[in-house]
């Protein structure tokens, strides 16, 4: 088995390949043609030549699929589409669709360019892994981002969605708005495949073709009737930048409890955290609502979920995840700047003060948790509450003038082994966590006995009690002193 073959869900073969890919997903998602869709502004020869275009890629790939792996691992007959959209052209090109549909894709130098390299990717030797790649990409695209786009062309024609026209988007197997969980079964099932480093960068750059050419199959059906109002030539060459949207006249303060209380019920407000920020998704209501297709997303702190690609429930809401690699972070980063294109910041999640006992929520972005603001600002804290300022305790222990180093980012993997004087000389003991958080997790920082040993933490009730003892024991000494010089002089 390969080095890959056994990787859990969130490092497999899914998550390198989707991050790999995810500029050019992001940029098809954007293409004008798709934005005619999102706006119901196509026309119905458009759409006809798209499926028609469509009908061409998925009948040849169909006709090349294999029941053994790995195709056959990922692969069951609900998923075909050729039926589907041979129901469709019936319907929108009438009687002579058998005869149109070829017309339309013959015109087609990008579909014929794309026919190509699929019949020169089966005959080679990763002959299968090559057509697994078209796979993967093709069938994913209409299982994902088909659930909004059939919502719109539903609307557009007037028909109920899985009717004549719009079939292409509709799956016998998957049950309705649950299409996401057939995603994410088809990735799992995916990621048990054996798949070399060899075979993975051949099929990468077949995936990288397949966006080409999809891009300019979709160039040439908005060339048919180009919409005014979205600039082509900006898209294309990237010139026009996107804006966030404007926040949300209040912001809110919310903690992950509080969060799960916003998902769309009852017409209510949609809300969901990525790094650590709120935004309000109330208007992808289709997609984020109770019965969209990304309900399951609503409510939660979705962070892990963008970053490694994933739609497992046991990663939502894990406040403590952080990117552990470039491409992770950079996932994550393009998922942010995404989202608040489309949707207002409606305020920052918050930590509990259980999660704050716990050394609190990890926080992202412009959102930091109350130690990562001291840490940066390098202020004194106390080495055995973990408290905020000079600790008297802490001087007389040698251990004074703890402070986190200048770079509150650099890992404790950076600190020196010996664990006593980072680079800047500063005592690195405990590197300013709370050594309360670390041995009693489980208790409250009041209760610790490191805390009550503390004289910088003591209340005037601690205060009076240890004045009071020591006068009692300094009262004692005396006593004891002089009955002792008496015994002495006898």
């Amino acid at each position: 088995m390969s080095k890959y073959g056994a990787l859990s869900r969130s490092e497999g073969h899914s998550k390198w390949f989707l991050q790999k890919t995810l500029l050019e997903h992001h940029k098809s998602m954007d293409h004008p043609w798709m934005q005619m869709i999102y706006k119901q502004v196509f026309s119905l020869k458009q759409y006809a030549t798209w499926l028609a275009l469509n009908h061409a890629i998925f009948g040849a790939m169909e006709e090349k699929l294999s029941e053994q792996p790995p195709i056959g691992t990922v692969h069951d007959a609900a998923l075909l589409r050729t039926s589907a959209l041979e129901a469709d052209l019936r319907r929108l090109l009438g009687p002579n669709w058998a005869e149109e549909t070829p017309k339309l894709c013959a015109a087609s130098s990008s579909t014929q360019r794309y026919l190509q390299g699929l019949e020169k990717d089966v005959q080679g030797a990763s002959g299968q892994y090559l057509l697994l790649a078209h796979h993967f990409l093709q069938y994913n695209a209409v299982l994902s981002g088909g659930v909004y786009l059939a919502k719109m062309v539903s609307e557009k024609l007037c028909v109920p969605h899985g009717a004549p026209g719009v079939k292409f988007y509709a799956f016998e197997g998957p049950v309705s708005g649950k299409e996401p969980q057939r995603v994410q079964r088809y990735l799992q099932d995916f990621d048990t495949l054996e798949i070399s480093e060899d075979q993975r960068s051949e099929m990468l750059q077949v995936m990288r073709r397949i966006y080409a050419d999809t891009e300019a199959m979709m160039s040439e059906v908005f060339e048919l009737n180009p919409v005014q109002g979205i600039s082509y030539k900006s898209s294309q060459d990237g010139q026009e930048t996107a804006k966030p949207c404007a926040p949300c006249p209040e912001q809110l303060d919310l903690t992950l409890e509080q969060l799960r209380r916003y998902t769309g019920q009852d017409g209510g407000r949609i809300l969901l955290s990525v790094g650590g920020e709120l935004l309000d998704v109330s208007a992808g209501r289709e997609m984020y609502g109770p019965q969209g297709g990304y309900a399951l997303l609503a409510g939660h702190d979705v962070t892990r979920c963008l970053a490694t690609m994933s739609l497992e429930p046991e990663h939502l809401d894990d406040l403590k995840w952080s990117p552990d690699s470039a491409e992770d972070e950079e996932a994550l980063k393009n998922w942010q700047n995404r989202l608040k294109e489309k949707y207002p910041l409606a305020g920052k999640l918050q930590a509990t003060s259980e999660e704050i006992a716990m050394e609190g929520l990890r926080q992202r972005g412009n959102a930091k948790a109350p130690e990562a603001v001291s840490e940066a600002k390098g202020e004194d804290r106390c080495p055995i509450s973990g408290k905020q300022g000079t600790c008297p305790m802490a001087s007389i222990m040698g251990m004074a003038g703890v402070k986190m180093p200048e770079k509150p980012e650099a890992s404790a993997a950076s600190a020196p082994s010996n664990g006593v004087n980072g680079a800047n000389g500063s005592s690195s003991f405990m590197k300013g966590k709370s050594l309360v958080a670390s041995v009693q997790q489980k208790t409250s920082t009041d209760d610790s006995l490191f805390y009550r040993l503390c004289p910088l933490h003591w209340d005037d009730k601690t205060i009076k009690m240890v004045a009071m003892i020591a006068v009692a024991s300094w009262m004692s000494g005396l006593f004891v002193g002089w009955n002792l010089r008496k015994m002495i002089a006898r």
